[in-house]
């Protein structure tokens, strides 16, 4: 297991923690399957052997508790990753997937090369990473706050529903980013209208209904 231990603000790491667990099985009790499957990882990944670790498995909640009792956000690579964290330390955290800390920082090397900004704000540092990683879902709602509502119609009018719960209030009161929801309200099974839709539910701007104000 390693660890990268950051400030609030994500620019200086603290230390680089990493730590060796013993197997939870001995190699002898472990399936063909995954022998060869831990062979090949060993082989062509880390390096580690099955057998190498000095620290007892069993301590492993009590290792993450001391490391992890005053951390507010866990980040995570993968959603495998979070299920297994999200299991041994339960909600004591936020734990977050989809962690690209190798990307953040080639990201930071970009920008300082490419776009010749010294010192760009951090609704442009977000709206730069956006246009890179296009996943506004998985944002916060707090980074999502940066992001005008130019940004949002040009870049992710598409996912407006997807991230609505995480708009600030006076977007989900602007008409133009209202109408780029779909029209859930007269697309469903029980509406009397439904069979004048086939396909993908319209956006409430392209609602024949919604058009006509009912």
């Amino acid at each position: 297991m390693a660890m990268i231990l950051i400030d609030e603000k994500a620019e200086n790491i603290h230390r680089v923690t990493r730590m060796l667990f013993e197997s939870p099985f001995k190699w002898d009790e472990l399936p063909k399957h995954y022998k060869t499957m831990n062979l090949w990882v060993m082989r062509n990944y880390h390096g580690i052997l099955w057998d190498a670790g000095d620290i007892p498995y069993n301590k492993l909640n009590d290792v993450l508790d001391i490391i992890l009792k005053d951390v507010a956000y866990i980040y995570v690579k993968g959603s495998e990753k979070k299920q297994w964290l999200s299991d041994i330390i339960g909600g004591k955290s936020n734990l977050i997937y989809h962690c690209a800390f190798e990307n953040v920082k080639q990201f930071k090397c970009w920008m300082q090369k490419k776009s010749q900004m010294q010192n760009p704000s951090i609704g442009r540092s977000l709206e730069l990473y956006y246009q890179l990683e296009e996943r506004i879902e998985d944002m916060r709602p707090q980074d999502i706050a940066y992001f005008t509502k130019e940004f949002i119609l040009k870049f992710a009018s598409t996912k407006i529903d997807k991230i609505w719960n995480k708009l600030p209030e006076n977007l989900q009161k602007d008409e133009d980013i209202i109408a780029h929801r779909r029209c859930h309200k007269h697309y469903n099974p029980i509406a009397i209208d439904y069979d004048e839709f086939e396909g993908i539910i319209p956006l409430m701007k392209d609602c024949s209904i919604c058009k006509e104000g009912k």
